[in-house]
C-alpha cells in the first residue's frame, strides 16, 4: 500500500508533465500562428503582384502614319492609346515599343520630357518614342499614362526598310506593333499598309 509521500511524488510528477505539455503546446501554437501569418502576407503580396501583372496594360485606340522624304514610304507613326480598364498607372520610362516588319525590327524606349499640351511634332530619333498628352485625366502624372489620360505615342521609322533606296515602310507591308510594359500585359497591334498610298496621312488601324 502506497504511503502519502509516494502519492505526493506522483502528484508532483503528473503536474510537471502537465505543465510541460502546456508549454510544448503553447510553443507549437506560436510557431503555427507565426507561420500562417507569414504565409498569409506572402499570399496577399503574390496575389497583388499577379493582379497587377494581369490588369496593367495599354489599350490602343488608333494607329496613323505620315510619309517622309522617301515619297510614299511611311516614316512617322502615331499610336493613340489609353489605359485599359482597371489598370494601374503605367510608367513610360519602363515601357518599350517594338515594331516588327518582314525585313526589320525596332525596339524603342521612352525619350522622356512628354509635352503636356499641344503637338510637338513627329519624333526624329529612331531609337526612342515620345508622347503628347491629348487629354489629361484626373490622376495625371508626367511621364505616366494614368486613369483618364489619352496619349499620342510618336516615333520615327525612317530606318525600317532593308533597302538603301527607301527609308520607311512601303505599300502592302505587314507590320506588328507591341507596347510592352515592365509589369503588366503587352498590347499587340497588327496591320498591313495600303496597297496604294496616295495621301500624306494614312489611317492604318483599326
Amino acid at each position: 500500500m502506497k504511503n502519502k509521500k509516494d502519492k505526493g511524488m506522483m502528484g508532483i510528477g503528473t503536474l510537471i508533465i502537465f505543465i510541460a505539455t502546456i508549454l510544448v503546446a503553447a510553443v507549437a501554437a506560436a510557431v503555427l500562428v507565426a507561420t500562417s501569418s507569414s504565409l498569409q502576407q506572402r499570399s496577399l503580396m503574390t496575389g497583388s503582384q499577379a493582379e497587377e501583372g494581369i490588369a496593367t496594360g495599354v489599350e490602343a485606340i488608333s494607329v496613323m502614319a505620315t510619309d517622309g522624304s522617301s515619297g510614299a514610304d511611311l516614316e512617322h507613326f502615331e499610336v493613340l492609346a489609353r489605359l485599359q480598364a482597371g489598370s494601374d498607372a503605367l510608367n513610360l520610362n519602363n515601357t518599350v515599343l517594338i515594331m516588327d516588319t518582314q525585313s526589320n525590327s525596332l525596339s524603342l524606349s521612352y525619350a522622356g520630357g512628354a509635352d503636356a499640351a499641344g503637338d510637338d511634332g513627329p519624333a526624329v530619333d529612331t531609337q526612342h518614342y515620345n508622347i503628347t498628352y491629348v487629354k489629361m485625366g484626373p490622376d495625371y502624372k508626367a511621364n505616366y499614362i494614368s486613369r483618364g489620360d489619352i496619349v499620342k505615342m510618336k516615333f520615327n521609322c525612317a530606318s525600317c526598310s532593308s533597302t538603301a533606296t527607301t527609308g520607311g515602310i512601303a505599300e502592302n507591308k505587314k507590320v506588328r506593333l507591341k507596347i510592352v510594359p515592365r509589369i503588366g500585359t503587352s498590347t499587340q497591334i497588327e496591320f498591313t499598309t495600303p496597297d496604294v498610298i496616295t495621301d500624306s496621312r494614312v489611317s492604318l488601324w483599326p
